[in-house]
């Protein structure tokens, strides 16, 4: 067409054109100059009035016109007239519902048709205008769909795309924040992921969406992190296995999968395609226990090896498939079940400190007839008291600590055995006196000489400070004082005097002695090589070597035998019977003479001078003396450069030895606990200062970057703490509140029991899983809180001293449950036909007959013991009066329907009511346990009073009234008095703490007694706060375990609706509901009666 034609054209529409908007007639007029050379005249006029009309549609139509002429030359170069039509049509009809949606349609067609075809043009808009609902909203999403749609075909087929728009269609109804949200980061995300990846990764996103709406920003956030560390060939397979399971468990669905996708990322990638295919296979019987495994292999792995792994995993999946128990299954993989705990242990040959600590500090115990606490190491490494290694074995003098876990053998009996290796060389440091070297005191083989050393050594501080040193603040300190390298003393004095320490070990407790071998035979073949270390640090390694048991492992230049010979025969010096560490101090310093001179040079910086041989005859049989540490230094030339020296490292079973700081805790102790002599002066800083800057022990450089002085007062206030007695760890054994037991007078002491508390934990049932979940619930022991005065107690004895005389009566009147058979007796209970026709034949024969024909029985002493465990949930703080309102079937019969009659009975109850406040059903507990008391301190029987209660698994509060070894006195009537109601009803845990607290009590007869108000109750006691079942369940196991035990469990309630789930929980327990509340009181000492009789 003309130009002239085209200019005819634009006049023709101008005036229209400017109509709708003023910009509009300039974009005409350049799409029409740009078209004029492909269109005919007639076409660019119908194009012209399309525009046109399209710019009509609404009263923002001009703007999708303007995009309309401004992209259609670009839309023409991809298509002929017709498609230019065809595709201003698809517009007219987005235009006719928002014209912001038709402009950014119009806007980014064509760089849309670089990805798809003219034909999907027509889906690609359905897609836009599927996110429209005729709200702004909607609009500017489905606009911004438009917008980001080039770069999501960059990397996605339109298929593909379509599944994204149902993602962010379907967030629309929850949030249109979120769902623009997850648009707009969609094209960095999949342009991120690799291709196969970007189809699973949607469809996860789907199944997300639907399951959990909220957490598909998450997915969105995280998603690509978290299945990157997965093997780039299988992590479809696990985004499918993921859209699988969370179309089953929902909400759940993606912190199962993010937990799964990091715990994948930890294994090996050749291991992704065996763990996913198994868990595929899992999720067709239970999606939740498949990801339950892919979050526990990390775990099993490392306690297992990969047979053993595939063993267990099958233990697990028999559970699913054969017992057809999902969610046992499910418990299985968690490891909240004693069945997968019991299997791992089975399985595995690592062996848990946790498992055996008890063993070994009995174990200790039998060594030195101590009590000896064994505890993991990483405790002490957390008090940042200069132990720093979390996985060696050591002791800071009073108790052994020892790595969290031991896995070095195959054989999980090697592994224990290594565990009493490790605690008997500690506890070999402790009782043979490591630590109990004294300041120039003669040994059992050598003379004490180490004055005279110090006489001869420096006194001076280093680095030219002329400034006289500290005095020394232990005799350890003092004595690696004496000499110049005290890295060199160290290592020497370690492996000397753990020589001496085995050689006590090997002597004294023969029980070991095989395993100790075998230990010293494994770390002998671990050594590093001798051929490659400096010829002093060969030294000391071949000293160590030897201590081992193995000295044909030795390595030294045949030239220079007589330095190692001199070191071998005062190594053996500590290995004679009556040696002491004095003579350890003693070989130590002469050795270190030997090794001084020697130069720390490798064979190689020595040109060839010397090489590393076997050891000859001679040196293997040496016998024990004392050599003098005098002598030439080894030949050096001039160039030859000694490298620093660095000690061997230690075998593991004698672990880390630090006798310097062990003796300055010792100081600290006594400093504390006011024993001072002639060195227990107090310390200075100063002293300390020096101590820890100049020991090889302690890294004090490496504390922190800042101050060094305060990091010194941050130490020394560690060690300090350390060193004080209430800062010593207890055993496990030890229990909170011993001394209370002797009576009440020291009000300070009472005061300070219940801020002591000693966890315990225990398994709970889980009846779904038909197992145990190990170590569920933790119950916090605590002696509870007493009255100023014991007002509550007396008031009640004054209260209800008839029924207190009446029942104490009874009691007196009860016949023990034990009588002893005494036979042959002239006057009895019983004839017996046995002796009465042997007195016959007596009697004819003429033999002198007795009339000892009869049995008797006699009352011996009495031997129960009870525990009464007292519901102090909240629900306990109801009124008495209220909850009798609650169940009456009265309505206002009492009255006739006389208001006055009614207002009369209120006024008179509130009056009553300002005279004595309200009784509530925890007061009755407190008014039965007085009663109880007073009937059981009458005959004797040993009785326990508790109470419980709590919130969640992790906190049930397991109070003492009175325990069952305790006399009774004026502090338990004081804590009876203080029963007040707390939380929670969580009954399991607390009934198998008190069958914990029974069994250790020595009582043929053992009655338990469950006082409560209600049915079992807590947070987390089952799937939701509603559910009801899980609770029964587990306490009515907890029953069972009583009678397992041979304890008599009786549960009393004063729940008038008890028996719906009492007959379940209890099954053939005795229960009672007690109707009448207020007859409490009176019902339990008589209940108590009829069972200690039966």
């Amino acid at each position: 067409m003309p130009d002239s034609n085209v200019a005819e054209l634009v006049a023709k529409y101008e005036e229209e054109l400017r109509g709708y908007g003023a910009s509009l007639p300039d974009e005409f007029n350049r799409s029409a100059t740009a078209l004029s050379a492909e269109l005919s005249s007639n076409q660019l006029d119908q194009w012209a009035k399309t525009g046109i009309s399209l710019a009509g549609q609404s009263l923002r139509a001009w703007e999708a016109a303007t995009e309309y002429f401004r992209s259609s030359p670009s839309i023409h170069t991809k298509t002929d007239f017709e498609g230019v039509i065809a595709w201003a049509g698809i517009a007219e009809e987005l235009a006719q519902k928002s014209s912001l949606v038709a402009a950014s349609f119009l806007k980014f067609t064509p760089e849309v048709l670089t990805h798809i075809s003219l034909d999907e043009l027509s889906e690609w808009s359905k897609q836009g205008d599927r996110l429209f609902r005729g709200n702004w909203k909607s609009g500017t999403l489905s606009a911004a769909y438009f917008e980001h749609t080039p770069d999501l075909l960059s990397v996605l087929p339109l298929h593909s795309v379509e599944k994204l728009v149902s993602i962010i269609d379907a967030l629309t109804e929850r949030s249109y924040e979120l769902a623009s949200t997850c648009l707009e980061t969609s094209p960095k995300i999949f342009k991120e992921l690799e291709q196969p990846d970007r189809e699973p990764f949607l469809d996860f996103a789907r199944a997300v969406t639907r399951a959990s709406w909220a957490d598909t920003r998450l997915y969105f956030e995280r998603g690509p992190d978290l299945i990157a560390s997965i093997n780039s060939q299988y992590r479809s397979g696990f985004l499918e296995l993921s859209a699988k399971v969370t179309s089953e468990v929902g909400r759940q669905a993606f912190p199962l999968f993010a937990d799964a996708a990091d715990a994948l990322g930890q294994l090996p990638d050749d291991t992704h395609a065996e763990h996913i295919n198994f868990a595929s296979d899992l999720a067709l019987g239970s999606p939740t226990a498949a990801m339950e495994y892919l979050k526990i292999v990390p775990f099993a792995s490392s306690r297992l090896t990969p047979e053993q792994l595939r063993e267990w995993s099958n233990i697990g999946s028999d559970v699913l498939i054969s017992e057809n128990n999902a969610e046992g299954a499910e418990a299985f993989f968690r490891l909240e079940s004693t069945r997968a705990e019991a299997a791992l242990q089975a399985l595995s040959s690592r062996v848990e400190l946790s498992s055996i600590s008890t063993l070994l500090r009995m174990y200790a115990k039998a060594l030195t007839g101590e009590q000896i606490a064994i505890y993991s190491v990483e405790e002490l490494v957390d008090q940042n008291i200069g132990w720093v290694q979390e996985s060696v074995a050591t002791t800071e003098g009073s108790s052994i600590y020892l790595p969290p876990f031991v896995s070095t053998f195959e054989a999980q009996e090697a592994n224990f055995q290594s565990y009493k290796v490790f605690a008997t060389h500690q506890t070999g440091r402790i009782e043979f006196g490591s630590f109990a070297y004294k300041w120039n005191l003669d040994g059992s083989f050598t003379s004490a000489t180490i004055e005279d050393r110090e006489a001869n050594s420096e006194v001076t501080s280093p680095e030219g400070d002329d400034e006289p040193k500290a005095a020394a603040v232990t005799a350890m300190q003092r004595y690696f004082n004496s000499f110049d390298e005290r890295s060199l003393i160290s290592g020497i004095f370690t492996v000397i005097e753990d020589t001496r320490v085995d050689a006590y070990v090997g002597r004294e407790y023969g029980g070991i002695r095989k395993w100790l071998k075998q230990l010293q035979a494994y770390e002998a073949n671990r050594r590093p090589r001798i051929e490659n270390m400096p010829l002093r640090s060969a030294f000391v390694e071949n000293l160590l070597r030897a201590s081992l048991g193995r000295p044909e492992t030795m390595r030294w230049p045949t030239v220079y035998r007589e330095f190692l010979e001199n070191g071998l025969s005062a190594l053996k010096l500590v290995e004679e019977e009556e040696a002491t560490v004095q003579d350890s101090a003693e070989v130590s310093a002469v050795i270190y003479d030997i090794a001084q001179r020697i130069p720390n040079i490798t064979s190689s910086m020595a040109d060839g001078k010397f090489e590393f041989d076997a050891p000859t005859e001679d040196m293997l049989s040496i016998q024990p003396a004392m050599p003098s540490g005098d002598g030439p230094p080894m030949d050096m030339q001039a160039n030859e450069q000694e490298v620093e020296f660095e000690n061997p490292p230690q075998p593991e079973f004698r672990g880390d030895f630090k006798p310097e700081l062990v003796q300055l805790l010792a100081r600290l102790k006594q400093q504390q606990e006011g024993n001072v002599d002639g060195e227990g002066t107090p310390l200075t800083k100063e002293q300390l200062k020096e101590l820890l800057e100049n020991s090889v022990e302690i890294t004090i450089a490496e504390w922190a970057e800042g101050d060094l002085d305060e990091s010194l007062g941050m130490f020394l206030e560690n060690l300090e703490q350390a060193a004080t007695p209430s800062g010593e760890g207890k055993s496990d054994d030890e229990t909170s509140g011993s001394d209370e037991s002797s009576g009440g007078d020291g009000e300070g002491e009472e005061k300070e029991l219940p801020v002591e508390i000693d966890w315990s934990y225990y398994d709970e049932w889980d009846f779904r899983a038909s197992d145990y979940r190990p170590r569920w619930t933790r119950v916090g022991q605590r002696f509870h809180e007493a009255e100023e005065e014991p007002e509550f107690y007396s008031e009640t004895l004054r209260k209800h001293h008839g029924l207190v005389m009446e029942t104490r009566k009874q009691f007196e009147l009860m016949r023990p449950e034990v009588f002893k058979k005494i036979k042959r007796v002239e006057d009895g209970d019983e004839l017996d036909v046995d002796l009465a026709i042997e007195f016959y034949i007596d009697k004819k024969a003429g033999i002198g007959p007795t009339g000892r024909v009869y049995n008797k029985r006699n009352k011996i002493e009495r031997d129960v013991a009870v525990a009464f465990l007292l519901d102090m949930s909240a629900s306990t703080d109801e009124e008495i009066e209220k909850q009798r309102q609650s169940h009456s079937d009265d309505d206002d019969d009492d009255f006739d329907g006389d208001p006055r009659k009614y207002f009369q009975w209120l006024a008179a109850r509130r009056a009553s009511q300002m005279i004595e406040p309200p009784k509530r059903i925890i007061d009755l507990e407190k008014e039965s346990a007085v009663l109880i008391v007073e009937a059981l301190e009458a005959i004797g029987d040993s009785y326990g009073i508790y109470g419980f209660s709590g919130y969640g698994r992790d906190n049930v509060e397991f109070h003492v009234i009175k325990d069952l070894d305790e006399s009774m006195s004026e502090l338990v009537q004081r804590r009876i008095g203080k029963i007040e109601p707390i939380r929670s009803t969580r009954m399991g845990p607390a009934i198998r703490h008190t069958i914990h607290k029974l069994n250790e009590h020595d009582s043929k007869v053992k009655i338990l007694i469950l006082v409560s108000d209600g049915r079992p109750q807590d947070h987390g006691y089952g799937k939701d706060r509603t559910e009801k079942e899980y609770a029964v369940h587990d306490t009515k196991q907890a029953l069972l375990e009583a009678k397992r035990d041979g304890i008599t469990p009786f549960l009393i309630t004063v729940d008038k609706e008890g028996h719906d789930y009492l007959q379940q929980m209890c099954d053939d327990i005795g229960y009672e509901v007690v109707d009448d509340i207020e007859s409490l009181p009176r019902r339990l000492p008589t209940l108590y009666r009829h069972l200690a009789v039966e």
